[in-house]
């Protein structure tokens, strides 16, 4: 019987016991190994960055072209309400200068149409600037005019000439107007000299 068994194991020796054990791997194929494995991580490292500037370029570019389009918004806005303005100055004069005996329909409709478009002024954040009496302010003013005038402090807005007006704390449109100019103390001091002169030689 201890026969068999030994004949069994030696036709099947796969079923014994190994005794052979997995040698080392070859050191140069190792360090091939580790090179390799640095590249990898190297390109990996690489399509990182790229990938992260891409996004920063793509939230950049998003950023600038949402800033654009209001800008462009803003800008076609502007230019749509300063048409507007033209019309409410036309209507304006059309009020003031409506005859005495012009039919009352005519010129309630005329208001009423005025009316109308500076309410819509007004839910668009538009402002008249007050500049009558005012002193005068390049920012929301513009001097066509300036005149001499001894009853009004220098610099102070004499005449509208036609309105102004802000969106926004932004100014739409300037108010353009006349700007009183105190009298010149040097002509003032002539005109005062040619005066005592003038009264000296009638006492002569």
């Amino acid at each position: 019987m201890n026969e068999k068994l030994n004949d069994d194991v030696n036709e099947n020796p796969d079923t014994g016991p190994e005794y052979e054990s997995s040698s080392p791997g070859d050191p140069e194929e190792l360090d091939l190994d580790k090179e390799h494995f640095d590249e990898v991580l190297r390109e990996k490292e690489q399509f990182r960055s790229i990938a992260q500037r891409a996004q920063a370029d793509l939230v950049n570019y998003r950023n600038r072209a949402t800033q654009e389009l209001e800008e462009a918004r803003r800008t076609l806005k502007f230019a749509l309400l300063t048409r507007f303005l033209t019309i409410a100055d036309d209507l304006s004069r059309a009020v003031d200068s409506v005859p005495d005996d012009a039919d009352q329909n005519w010129s309630e409709g005329i208001l009423l149409v005025l009316r109308n478009l500076e309410n819509i002024f007004e839910m668009e954040g538009i402002k008249k600037i007050d500049a009558l009496g005012a002193q005068f302010d390049p920012y929301l003013h513009e001097a066509l005019l300036y005149e001499e005038n001894e009853d009004a402090n220098e610099g102070e807005i004499m005449t509208v000439i036609q309105e102004g007006y802000s969106i926004n704390d932004r100014i739409l449109r300037p108010a353009r107007v006349v700007v009183a100019q105190a009298l010149n103390s040097e002509e003032t001091s002539t005109d005062e000299l040619k005066t005592d002169q003038a009264n000296e030689q009638e006492e002569e």
